[in-house]
């Protein structure tokens, strides 16, 4: 050990970073977008659409290093075993490049139907900057579904509706890490916004096991990302016909809703309903 950190300084940083990449690589938290055999550019494959029962793209983002996010990949999984709608779970060091895969895919047109983008802890926070990206280029995200965001810029307004569940833990929230908070929307007109707190939502499930780690992966917390996403894809077959997701006007509104606020007092939604997968979601 003495004799590495007495090497060249240059040599010391080589190894390093091989030694870096060789675990984010063994650990599935690094996505290659563009090699053939990348899920990213599998979503947008010549004849995808006889594939799947919906139009549509779904992208979900694990957080920090994609070791704990384990419920994104199983969602991705569900959707695509299921040829629900062609899907692809991609780590958060990605984000860049998933930002411009998007970006060139939704101008070239390729984007057809609902854009979906799903992300738990920092994922989802980047998920939010993603979407705000896309939305200076003129490009609307259908839902925008976040899992404990823990530092998540305000929803921008390209977003048609954003459900934000996450569980509080009032005595160390305050720290910017390793948490879950609501998140605002910056156009409340623009964006329906559904904030559900675990830690006070009567949801049907056994919420006091949930934390930061296991939040994605928990049974109930699937059933009711799978609701929301199927509730988007089927209102967009319904309404818009497949209609590709840079040209999806307006605001879906969730039924029986109440004004409440976010985290800095935007507004939000309140929502009592009986999802399709059998939970009662109240805020």
């Amino acid at each position: 050990m003495t004799q590495f950190f007495r090497m060249h300084r240059g040599i010391r940083g080589t190894v390093l970073l091989g030694v870096t990449v060789f675990i984010l690589t063994c650990s599935g938290c690094v996505d290659l977008t563009g090699l053939p055999n990348d899920p990213v550019a599998q979503t947008v494959k010549s004849g995808n659409a006889r594939l799947y029962k919906y139009p549509g793209h779904l992208y979900a983002m694990r957080g920090f290093l994609g070791i704990f996010s384990t419920g994104m990949d199983l969602l991705v999984h569900k959707l695509n075993s299921r040829h629900i709608v062609a899907s692809a779970a991609v780590a958060d060091e990605a984000r860049y490049a998933v930002r411009k895969f998007l970006m060139r895919e939704a101008i070239a047109g390729r984007l057809t139907g609902p854009l979906i983008l799903v992300g738990h802890s920092w994922g989802a926070d980047d998920q939010v900057r993603i979407a705000r990206a896309l939305g200076r280029a003129g490009i609307k995200v259908n839902l925008l579904l976040l899992i404990d965001p823990v530092t998540p810029p305000p929803v921008p307004a390209n977003v048609i509706r954003c459900v934000d569940i996450y569980k509080s833990h009032p005595l160390t929230d305050w720290l910017p890490v390793w948490r879950g908070i609501a998140d605002d929307a910056r156009n409340p007109v623009a964006t329906d916004l559904t904030v559900i707190n675990l830690r006070t939502a009567k949801v049907g499930f056994d919420t006091s096991v949930v934390n930061h780690v296991n939040i994605s992966a928990v049974p109930g917390v699937q059933k009711m990302m799978m609701h929301y996403i199927l509730d988007t894809l089927q209102r967009a077959a319904v309404r818009h016909g497949g209609t590709a997701a840079t040209a999806l006007p307006g605001s879906m509104h969730p039924p029986a809703t109440q004004p409440s606020t976010g985290a800095a007092g935007g507004a939000s939604r309140e929502l009592m309903t009986k999802s399709a997968s059998g939970v009662t979601i109240k805020q």
